[in-house]
C-alpha cells in the first residue's frame, strides 16, 4: 500500500512529464474575456469544471477504465469520452496527453493492458483520452480505483489554478488556498462520477465549451488549451 501511495504522488506531480500542464482547460479564454477576474470567479468556475464537467465524463471513464479486464471496453469508453467533448482543441489536447501518459507509466510497471491500448491508439481505433490513460496506469501501479480517480481531480484542479498563477489573476500563496478549498468539490466529482453509467458520458457547462472553441482562434495563446 505505501508503494502505491508513492505511486500516486508521482503520478499527481506537475514533474510527471504528461504534458497535463500545459493546459487551461479554457481558463486563458475565460480570464481574457473578462469572465474570471478575481480568486472568487476563479474558484466558482474550478468548482463547475470539477463537478459538472470531471465528475460526468472524464471521471466516469477513468473508474470504468480502471475496472476493464480487457482492452475492449477500456476502447469503448475512450470513444464515448471523445464523443462527449465538444471541442476539437480539447479532444485533441486529452488525446496526446492520455497517449504520453501511457508510454511514461509503461515504463514504470509492466501491464498489457497499457500496452494493448497504446497499440490501439497507434492503429486508430481508440482515441487515447488522458482519462481513461490514467485509469489504466493507476490499475498498473496497484493505486486502488477512487484513489485513482482523487488523483485525476487533484491534478485537474492543480493544473486550472497554476493557469491562474501564470495569467495573473492569483498568487502562489492564494493557489494553495484555492486548492485546499477544492477539495469538497474534488471529492464531490469522485462520488458523482462512481454514480454514474459510463454508457451516458456528458458535461454540463456550455461556458467552458464555448470557451474552448473562442480558444482555437484566439490570435495570441500561452496554453494549448
Amino acid at each position: 500500500m505505501e508503494l502505491a501511495r508513492l505511486a500516486m504522488l508521482q503520478l499527481a506531480d506537475s514533474a510527471f512529464p504528461s504534458g497535463a500542464y500545459t493546459l487551461s482547460h479554457g481558463l486563458e479564454t475565460l480570464v481574457a474575456e473578462g469572465l474570471v477576474r478575481d480568486a472568487g470567479e476563479l474558484a466558482a468556475a474550478l468548482e463547475v469544471a470539477l463537478v459538472a464537467r470531471l465528475g460526468r465524463a472524464d471521471l466516469p471513464a477513468l473508474l470504468a477504465a480502471w475496472d476493464a479486464t480487457d482492452i475492449a471496453p477500456a476502447v469503448a469508453v475512450d470513444r464515448r469520452l471523445t464523443a462527449a467533448k465538444l471541442a476539437r482543441e480539447e479532444r485533441e489536447a486529452s488525446a496526446r496527453v492520455g497517449r504520453r501518459l501511457a508510454l511514461e507509466v509503461g515504463r514504470l510497471a509492466s501491464s498489457p493492458m497499457l500496452e494493448a491500448f497504446v497499440r490501439a491508439i497507434e492503429e486508430g481505433r481508440s482515441p487515447g483520452n488522458s482519462a481513461v490513460a490514467l485509469g489504466l496506469a493507476a490499475r498498473a501501479l496497484a493505486i486502488p480505483r477512487r484513489e485513482a480517480a482523487l488523483i485525476a481531480g487533484y491534478s485537474f484542479a492543480n493544473g486550472f489554478l497554476s493557469a491562474a498563477l501564470r495569467l495573473g489573476r492569483i498568487g502562489h500563496g492564494e493557489a494553495q488556498r484555492l486548492l485546499r478549498a477544492a477539495g469538497p468539490a474534488i471529492v464531490a466529482a469522485v462520488d458523482r462520477a462512481e454514480a454514474t453509467d459510463p454508457r451516458d458520458l456528458f458535461s454540463c457547462a456550455p461556458m467552458f465549451d464555448v470557451a474552448f472553441a473562442r480558444h482555437e482562434t484566439a490570435p495570441v495563446r500561452l496554453f494549448a488549451t
